[in-house]
């Protein structure tokens, strides 16, 4: 459904290298400004660091911009989505920090390639791969509604 193929891989592949330079800053600047929302901070202050969760943030991204979106991958991703649930980070809060690396990466590949056919081909590839992310880390949010749901039905 979100037209990932060949050509997606393609384009991530010419625009990937650049992006994974820019990985440590961009992720830098994702905690100082989710740190600036008290519902983050109350995240991140559970945490004894936050250099680990950095760095796992780094190669989670540095893998869904490599275009390599198999079985492995998903399975980390639906973890990642797991790990985040089980610690309380809401929805909205997951969803603003998608937001703010895709804006990121967006700006990035505008400000860094003048061929209009190369720009399109990279945005539209990280926005199918940062769909299909949110997709399978935010469905682990619907599948406990629904066991919660279920879990009511069945105790009636």
């Amino acid at each position: 459904m979100l037209g990932i193929n060949a050509d997606t891989k393609a384009a991530l592949e010419s625009v990937e290298p650049k992006l994974t330079v820019a990985l440590p800053q961009i992720t830098e600047d994702f905690y100082t400004h989710m740190q600036r929302f008290s519902e983050a901070e109350r995240v991140f202050s559970r945490m004894p660091s936050l250099g680990p969760l950095k760095t796992r943030q780094m190669s989670h991204w540095q893998s869904l911009l490599s275009g390599d979106l198999d079985e492995t991958y998903a399975a980390r991703a639906l973890a990642i989505g797991e790990a985040h649930f089980n610690r309380g980070v809401a929805p909205y809060l997951y969803i603003a920090g998608y937001n703010f690396f895709q804006c990121e990466l967006i700006s990035l590949v505008a400000a860094s390639y003048s061929e209009s056919d190369r720009i399109s081909a990279a945005l539209t590839a990280i926005t199918r791969v940062v769909s299909l992310d949110v997709d399978l880390s935010i469905s682990v949010y619907t599948r406990a509604a629904w066991r919660h749901k279920t879990d009511e039905v069945v105790q009636l």
